[in-house]
């Protein structure tokens, strides 16, 4: 900021929970600063794949949750950290511009189209609203899936605050497979089967309800 005379500012956020971070894979740094990099690729090639996003402590959910989709329904996944949904939105907006603004040259693609591509559906979740992931939907291409902590608080064990906001990995899983399903590429007795073997409860009430 001082040595670049950057009129920029930046922040840590810190959250109350300690665990072991993933290893950072190798050439990334610049898509840190972007806003999102591809913490990992799929396991093997599969004909059924999906982009799940995650954003701090809840990486590790979308993780366990790509887990469950490859062992259970041989669905493989991207898993992208995002390290800031904001940043991805400006970066966009500005890219949006420039195209509008420079209709005769060739058009150029934001870091959030660069990365996600047309590889299947994308499902994000986080400890936040859904507001927050969801502001780069217009810049997502194909169906975009946000879980998010919308309702109101109370308090609890983690594991149970998040199955209560849908947000952990049975609710990563079986929204990944339900965007799988309308766009037709699985049968909707997959999802079914999927709610049925994490023991979610359909008739539970909205947590934005409760």
């Amino acid at each position: 900021m001082i040595g670049e005379q950057e009129d920029v500012y930046y922040y840590l956020t810190t959250l109350n929970e300690n665990y072991e971070h993933p290893a950072m894979p190798k050439g990334v740094e610049g898509d840190i600063i972007k806003g999102m990099y591809r913490l990992r690729g799929p396991q093997k090639k599969g004909a059924l794949r999906v982009q799940l996003l995650g954003s701090g402590a809840i990486l590790r959910e979308v993780l366990a949750g790509a887990d469950l989709l490859e062992k259970d329904f041989g669905v493989v996944a991207d898993i992208w950290s995002v390290t800031s949904f904001s940043e991805l939105r400006r970066e966009a907006l500005e890219v949006e511009r420039w195209n509008m603004l420079n209709p005769l040259e060739t058009p150029r693609k934001s870091h959030i189209e660069t990365c996600l591509g047309e590889a299947g559906p994308t499902i994000a979740s986080t400890d936040y609203m859904k507001l927050f992931a969801d502001q780069i939907r217009p810049f997502v291409k194909g169906s975009y899936r946000v879980l998010g902590t919308d309702g109101f608080g109370r308090s609890d064990y983690r594991s149970a605050l998040r199955a209560h906001f849908e947000i952990d990995r049975h609710f990563v899983a079986v929204a990944a497979l339900k965007s799988l399903a309308d766009e037709n590429k699985i049968s909707s007795t997959k999802v079914a089967e999927a709610i049925r073997k994490y023991g979610i409860d359909p008739a539970k009430p909205s947590p934005v309800r409760v």
